[in-house]
């Protein structure tokens, strides 16, 4: 059945019956009655400094709401549209997908009341008309994406792969790819599902969700931790550990990879192989810790979601940012990132939006196929989960928001659709000024083995005259097609381009392992001028079997002068190699100076440490 569409923004006029029409049109089709706000038993909930009283209405919390000059907020879709939402995803269609969950804070695993649902808007005017339940029986859906010919879902303890075999966008097919995710702390499930610059789907886990996942004959116990699923081979791996309950993924113009999170600090640039610093719980033993990249905080410690905002729908000063969903604060955090070796500093921002409501609780952050940002609002009075877990009634069951920003110089661009587009036309789209189209492009060109356009491809790597970001994107979009064959490894290798060079090694080491000509050259880029290749063969050449790591990792710690990151990846490559190979690691080092080497320098004590 059709919808009534809200056409509301934070310019419009207030409504009152407008909504009635929509709420029974939702619960006739969707077959759910609109809940009642409970009352909850808390007067005052944690983090907050008086009663939070009732919630508002969406053209009331709009109203309150705000932005930048020259920007405003426009309602996409509302109760009973979306109640409860957890995450959401764009698809190639330009439709949006959110998961839903009643179940939370259910710590018991088993069939549930929660949902996934599919937004669309058919007739191109900005707002939801058509809402559909792709699937549902599932409890407290925590991760979405969409990719490979169906839809990725983190629904502990299981990441399911669901998909609609018959064409009614309804989930007739269901995979358990991955098993063994924890409960024990439901605010920290996994989540953010987000695919990688190399193909690959990436999730997060929470610092007191214990988990344990059997791969490929291996056993991986963890508890805070980045994961990495294959999408063809459905194989699983830890990328990164440590941090809180981390939840958002953003991947910037380099390839690397930044995480929001909460009590700790924010914003954290994960590398991997990486260990970082941990809210709570014991280390491995002799692991060197990794702090985060900022030294400020923004409102209050609690985040969720992160994207890296790129579209010419906003004026350039709002572009290469990092925008952070601040549950406490009500609002939308901004940090910018500059390069310091072979990581990152981020540095504070105006804030982007305050929703001028404690009941605004930001959980995702999207740039969508208009090249706006779009934002989820959970929309409760509880946003901690010692409330949640002390009164479970009181969760609210019966909000739920979904905003766009859309800049007034610009307005609400035409939505880039990508699902009928051929491999010439994505292979431009690599390059597109929208950060949204350029990862959808590459995506689905990985999907299709590039689709009969790695040559094309391999032109626009090579060609200097192209922007950097679309020359990313289409060595990106080749890694995904497992595309990189040897002789175009070689050519990686060889760039005058240390982003391209960076990226050879890691693919060599993710890819091809094996081959000695290209072992040999990664080798040889110990002593490269970029930290950024330094860092990545560091981590490659514990991958190939027909290389000895120990002299290059001691080249890249002779080389890395004083990078801050460098040490640390190395010595948690090393450190397994140790008493075992300790004598030969000292007679290199004896013919080292190790006032002209700081990063070999700062690796000793931890040598010294474990040999003790």
């Amino acid at each position: 059945m059709p919808y009534l569409k809200p056409s509301l923004s934070c310019h419009a006029h207030p409504v009152s019956l407008f909504w009635v029409a929509p709420l029974l049109a939702v619960t006739l089709a969707v077959g759910t009655a609109y809940p009642q706000t409970p009352l909850g038993k808390l007067e005052i909930p944690r983090k907050q400094t008086k009663p939070p009283g009732p919630p508002l209405s969406p053209q009331e919390a709009l109203e309150k709401m705000t932005v930048p000059p020259g920007f405003h907020v426009e309602l996409v879709a509302a109760e009973p549209q979306i109640v409860n939402p957890v995450a959401m995803c764009f698809d190639e269609r330009g439709r949006i997908w959110v998961t839903e969950s009643f179940e939370y804070p259910r710590r018991e695993a088993g069939p549930g009341r929660d949902r996934v649902k599919i937004l669309e808007d058919t007739d191109g005017d900005g707002a939801i008309d058509s809402v559909k339940i792709f699937a549902q029986g599932l409890n407290i859906p925590s991760g979405i994406a969409v990719g490979y010919g169906g839809v990725w879902v983190a629904n502990a303890p299981d990441i399911l792969f669901m998909q609609d075999t018959d064409g009614d966008d309804k989930a007739d097919k269901v995979e358990v790819v991955v098993t063994g995710f924890g409960r024990r702390d439901t605010h920290e499930l996994p989540n953010s599902l987000t695919w990688g610059p190399d193909g690959a789907l990436y999730g997060l886990n929470g610092v007191f969700n214990p988990s344990r996942v059997e791969s490929d004959g291996k056993v991986y116990e963890f508890t805070c931790a980045m994961f990495r699923i294959d999408p063809r081979t459905r194989s699983f791996r830890l990328f990164a550990e440590g941090t809180s309950n981390p939840w958002g993924i953003a991947f910037d113009p380099e390839g690397s990879a930044f995480i929001s999170a909460c009590v700790i600090d924010h914003l954290w640039h994960l590398t991997e192989t990486g260990y970082y610093h941990r809210q709570g719980g014991p280390y491995p033993p002799h692991t060197w810790k990794i702090d985060s990249i900022v030294e400020h905080t923004h409102q209050m410690a609690a985040y969720c979601g992160i994207t890296y905002f790129d579209s010419a729908a906003y004026p350039a000063q709002y572009r290469d940012r990092l925008i952070m969903g601040n549950i406490h604060g009500n609002c939308l955090n901004v940090d910018r990132l500059e390069r310091n070796g072979s990581t990152y500093v981020g540095l504070a921002e105006d804030d982007f939006l305050s929703g001028n409501d404690v009941w605004f609780m930001p959980v995702v952050q999207k740039v969508g196929p208009d090249g706006c940002l779009y934002v989820l609002d959970w929309y409760d009075r509880y946003h901690c989960y010692q409330d949640a877990n002390a009164d479970p009634a009181g969760v609210d069951r019966g909000h739920g928001r979904l905003y766009r920003v859309v800049h007034d110089s610009t307005g609400r661009p035409a939505p880039v659709v990508q699902h009928a587009a051929d491999a010439a036309t994505l292979v431009d789209q690599l390059g597109h000024p929208n950060i949204h189209v350029r990862e959808t492009a590459q995506r689905l060109l990985g999907e299709q083995g590039g689709g009969g356009a790695v040559e094309q491809l391999k032109r626009v790597v090579l060609d200097a005259s192209r922007p950097h970001k679309h020359r990313m994107h289409a060595l990106w979009a080749l890694t995904a097609a497992s595309q990189v064959d040897a002789a175009f490894a070689q050519r990686l290798l060889r760039s005058d381009q240390p982003s391209l060079r960076a990226w050879g090694v890691r693919v060599v080491g993710e890819f091809l392992p094996a081959d000695q000509e290209l072992a040999q050259r990664v080798g040889e880029l110990a002593a490269d001028p970029s930290a950024d290749v330094q860092l990545q063969v560091a981590i490659a050449v514990g991958k190939m079997p027909g290389l000895d790591p120990l002299p290059v990792w001691v080249d890249v710690l002779v080389h890395c002068g004083e990078d801050r990151l460098i040490p640390h990846i190395v010595w948690q490559n090393l450190h397994p190699h140790l008493p075992r190979r300790a004598e030969e690691l000292l007679e290199m080092v004896e013919k080292i100076d190790l006032t002209e080497a700081p990063g070999l320098a700062a690796v000793l004590p931890h040598v010294a440490e474990k040999l003790q």
